[in-house]
């Protein structure tokens, strides 16, 4: 019945612009998630990463202070050091 309306080519038109707008939507949607997922995955490795280096130079600091107190030796100093930055 609809084919005596319309061609079947104008048929086979429509119903592939009904699709394409049906599924760009869900295509964006999905492509949004995934770099917001990424984009968060990055932010949390930064996040973790920053206070690790922080915290070798606050642990590099003390020792430094601890050397030039007299508490460590240069020998104990540079196996500490070693241990912080490996």
């Amino acid at each position: 019945m609809i084919l005596g309306v319309i061609g079947s080519i104008q048929l086979i038109v429509l119903l592939l612009l009904a699709m394409l707008v049906i599924v760009i939507p869900i295509v964006l949607i999905v492509s949004r998630t995934k770099h917001k997922t990424r984009a968060n995955t990055l932010d949390g490795v930064l996040r973790n990463q920053q206070p690790q280096k922080e915290d070798k130079y606050e642990k590099l600091e003390r020792l430094n202070k601890l050397r030039e107190s007299g508490a460590l030796s240069e020998e104990e100093f540079e196996r500490e050091k070693m241990k912080i930055l490996n």
